[in-house]
């Protein structure tokens, strides 16, 4: 079993991008955890929506959760995702985590809980020219996109 953490920041399309690039390469995740700060929460409902169209799309359907943190609040977004990341770990599956939108204060507190757990990935999908910030994946030039597993190797595929 395989679970996707996805942190959203005020680029939702960086979000939604990742994760199809993701399932393009063959991910399947069982559930998908949205990790968010209060001020970003409103974009959640189109953000749930289209991870569940996307894996619908590549023929298999998943659970989507999503988490609030309280806006700049680095205590709390530590303890959310230590508990996150344990509570995963003990289910005995490998995680990949989608930080290409993430604000600093996830990405940090993700990257440090998830150091014991069974990350497997941690992507981030770079831009290369930001002509084309909020565009679905398909409609931006791949050779423009550059998918980066943090833990080994590019995914640019």
């Amino acid at each position: 079993m395989s679970v996707h953490i996805a942190l959203l920041g005020r680029t939702p399309w960086a979000l939604v991008n990742t994760y199809y690039a993701s399932v393009m390469k063959g991910e399947r995740p069982k559930e998908v955890y949205v990790v968010t700060e209060k001020r970003y929460s409103p974009n959640l409902p189109k953000i749930t929506e289209a991870v569940k169209t996307i894996s619908e799309a590549y023929g298999f359907s998943l659970e989507v959760k999503t988490i609030i943190i309280p806006d700049d609040d680095f205590k709390e977004a530590d303890s959310v995702l230590k508990n996150l990341f344990l509570e995963l770990k003990e289910r005995d599956g490998d995680i990949v985590l989608n930080m290409t939108s993430g604000r600093k204060a996830l990405v940090a507190a993700a990257i440090i809980q998830g150091r014991k757990s069974n990350v497997r990935e941690i992507l981030y999908m770079a831009l290369l020219d930001v002509q084309f910030p909020d565009r679905p994946y398909m409609m931006i030039p791949k050779h423009m996109q550059v998918l980066k597993n943090f833990l080994g190797g590019e995914n640019n595929e």
